[in-house]
């Protein structure tokens, strides 16, 4: 079965808009695969990076480093 969604070592994290330095880091190393036809949930705490890892499947967002790719196109091009 062939990948829909593919993930590879993305980091990402928001930036400050009251001082220079970054927030600390939301998506550390996150990979993952979902298979054309399978279900994912993601669970957890707020403020945990679901809704931040889910921005990248659209590209609303996009990884500081790694890849995210839909249909073997990467959301960065």
């Amino acid at each position: 079965m062939e990948d829909f969604i593919r993930v590879e070592h993305v980091n990402f994290r928001y930036e400050s808009e009251y001082t220079s330095e970054p927030v600390i880091g939301v998506l550390k190393d996150v990979s993952l695969q979902v298979r054309r036809g399978e279900f994912l949930a993601l669970l957890g705490h707020n403020g945990c990076g679901k809704s931040t890892l889910a921005k990248h499947f659209n590209a609303m967002l996009l990884p500081v480093e790694g890849h995210v790719f839909v249909e073997d196109m990467d959301t960065a091009y």
